[in-house]
């Protein structure tokens, strides 16, 4: 299996990380052991060369046979330094210049060493110290100071250093480098250990949402699963249980308005075929009862040619092809055509239908559609109105940037059980008629604008249905796609 389309699971990212975080951590600790090791080097050698320096050019100083023997000089002075066999003894002219060496070895006779020696003092006061790398790479540390003329002379060299080979960092590096490798595999295993409990408990919860996620995809929409885990994968339950309620009642209401729409095509549609059967087969002979069939079929035509009205309607408001004209609109002017229009309907129905509207500004909204909408809601409220009782069409000023409009009659009101089901779709309880689709259609197109639609009922006293709209800010027409 190639690399990438294993990193694409949680546990092996997880694994990944705390092998990188591990062989990272070593790497970091690795390099700066590497250099405060070497600062502690430095540090350790310098204190050892000022611990010995006063005795050792005091022995310098007072050796008793001036002819120098390089073997029995470095004796004494090995016993003088307390055994610090490391420690190099050399005696330098003032240029640097490695002159002899008390060792049975000698390795830096006739070396130019590059030491500052101007800046040395004469006798055990007189010692400066620091660091220098020899021709062959070795690195010293140094103690130097100008010997007296007696000692100058018996040596025939101006001043003693004393150095200490310092251990080369490479070296210890490549020393502390298994140490480290162990420590690194001691601590992988530990962070597989902990990865393994640590991907379970991540793991399992995100198994049994991917498990349901499946089922949800073949049609079972009635899963749930446990929110427990740690808090992403509970907020991932939680979403996922949510979307679940979500989606089965999205198949209920699917359901029904499939059941509704079947019903409300099949009862014109029978209607239609059964007169129309009577007329083509002379059951229906007399002249009162073949108008009393074309009467009813073309009711039932109209009927079925509105739900069809209004099923497109909706589903060109869903898809986003319904445009909208948005323009600023006179209130007063769009109550009083409403108003127009129904004054015959109003008439017929012994209702009193008028106009009381506060001075408002111009309100943003398509002017043909907003009439489609009052339309509606006057047409309900007529219905529902005792004879002789009044709908009102109302504006008021909300606030600097709303307008509100409504329709309120004094019919039997609505029940409180009804209000929220009353823009569902086929919903025929309250105040819905016909085909049902009128106040969910109304919804849709007043949202489009922008705005909103409210109701208030009260049973008994009547109902108001209250539209919201944005007051005209800037002036021009735009185009709006329902979305």
């Amino acid at each position: 299996m190639a690399l990438p389309a294993l990193l694409e699971g949680i546990r092996a990212r997880v694994y990944l990380t705390l092998a990188l975080i591990i062989v990272l951590t070593l790497v970091i600790a690795g390099v700066a052991l590497f250099f405060l090791l070497g600062g502690y080097q430095d540090r350790l050698a310098a204190s050892t060369l000022r611990q010995i320096g006063g005795p050792v050019y005091e022995s310098v100083a007072t050796l008793a046979n001036a002819d120098f023997r390089a073997f029995e000089v470095s004796r004494q002075l090995q016993g003088t330094v307390g055994g610090e066999s490391d420690v190099l003894i050399l005696f330098v002219e003032a240029d640097g210049l490695v002159l002899s060496e008390a060792s049975s070895d000698p390795r830096f006779r006739g070396e130019l060493l590059d030491i500052e020696l101007a800046d040395a003092g004469i006798g055990s006061a007189g010692f400066i110290d620091g660091t220098l790398v020899a021709n062959d790479g070795t690195r010293l540390n140094y103690a130097a100071t100008g010997l007296e003329p007696v000692a100058a002379e018996r040596f025939n060299a101006s001043h003693v250093v004393l150095a200490l080979p310092n251990e080369n960092r490479q070296a210890v590096l490549g020393d502390l480098t298994p140490r480290l490798i162990v420590a690194g595999g001691l601590a992988l295993l530990a962070a597989i250990i902990l990865a393994l409990l640590l991907s379970r408990s991540m793991y399992r919860p995100l198994e049994a949402t991917t498990a349901a996620a499946r089922s949800v995809a073949r049609g079972r929409y009635d899963q749930k699963v446990s929110v427990s885990g740690s808090k992403e994968a509970r907020e991932l339950a939680e979403s996922f249980n949510l979307m679940t309620e979500q989606v089965q009642s999205q198949q209920a209401a699917l359901r029904d308005f499939l059941a509704n729409v079947s019903h409300d095509l099949q009862t014109p549609l029978t209607s239609i075929n059964g007169f129309s059967q009577a007329l083509m087969d002379g059951t229906v002979d007399d002249e009162v009862a073949q108008a009393n069939a074309y009467r009813i079929i073309e009711e039932e035509s109209r009927r079925l040619l509105r739900l069809v009205e209004g099923l497109l309607d909706l589903s060109r408001m869903e898809a986003g092809q319904l445009e909208l004209e948005l323009e600023p609109l006179a209130v007063d002017e769009l109550l009083q055509n409403v108003n127009d229009l129904f004054a015959l309907r109003a008439e017929e129905l012994d209702a009193k239908l008028v106009v009381e509207a506060e001075p408002v500004p111009q309100v943003i909204g398509d002017a043909d559609r907003l009439e489609q909408v009052l339309a509606n809601l006057v047409d309900n409220a007529l219905r529902y109105t005792p004879p002789g009782e009044r709908v009102v069409l109302s504006a008021r000023l909300e606030s600097d940037a709303t307008v509100s409009l409504g329709v309120s009659d004094t019919g039997p009101g609505i029940s409180e059980e009804a209000i929220p089901h009353l823009f569902n779709r086929f919903y025929k309880g309250g105040r819905q008629g016909g085909t049902g689709l009128g106040l969910a259609i109304s919804r849709e197109l007043v949202r489009a604008q922008r705005g909103e639609i409210q109701v208030e009922s009260e049973l008994g006293k009547g109902t108001t249905f209250r539209i919201y709209l944005r007051t005209d800010r800037h002036r021009g027409g735009q185009r709006r796609s329902l979305t």
